[in-house]
């Protein structure tokens, strides 16, 4: 009995210690100097992910096969780098729409004005978003194996979407200069 009571309190106790970590980490991230005003005057444009969609082209990859000298391993290694391309412009967006929701956020909290309906629609295009990075990265599992590429552009609408929503906000937020 006494085994098991001492086994308990070394989990409980292994467990704290990974939350205290945990919760060091997350606070060493944040950003002291962040402003929603930075956010907003810096260009955040869908045409910044266009390059995405040509990135997992079939044209290239024919391209490449139409040669020659084209062997299996330059066509694996090929497709593994537009992959590494592919999912780096994902987190370039992951990280685009994980700024924009902290300056909505920030705002909400600093508006003297009650915005719970914004609140919602931050939730429904943070689980939106989410749902979608989930859906690309098993297309990109799929997409390894030789299956068809992705379409990201529900990612970019869901960027575009919030961006649109700091805008308005940020506009709703400036005083009138008359």
């Amino acid at each position: 009995m006494e085994v098991v009571i001492i086994a308990g309190i070394v989990g409980l106790i292994l467990l704290l210690a990974g939350f205290a970590v945990l919760f060091t980490k997350v606070l060493s991230q944040r950003d002291a100097n962040f402003s929603p005003t930075d956010i907003v005057k810096e260009p955040f444009s869908p045409e910044r992910y266009r390059a995405m969609e040509r990135v997992l082209a079939k044209a290239d990859e024919n391209f490449l096969s139409s040669h020659p000298g084209c062997t299996r391993q330059m066509k694996k290694s090929f497709r593994k780098m537009r992959i590494a391309i592919f999912r780096g412009f994902v987190h370039l967006l992951s990280e685009d729409f994980n700024r924009i929701c902290k300056a909505i956020k920030l705002r909400m909290i600093t508006s003297d004005v009650d915005r719970s309906e914004l609140a919602a629609v931050l939730i429904k295009q943070q689980f939106r978003f989410t749902m979608g990075m989930i859906y690309v990265e098993c297309k990109l599992t799929l997409y390894s194996l030789g299956w068809k590429g992705i379409d990201a552009s529900g990612l970019v609408q869901s960027l575009d979407a919030m961006r649109a929503q700091l805008q308005a906000l940020s506009a709703l937020a400036a005083p009138a200069s008359c």
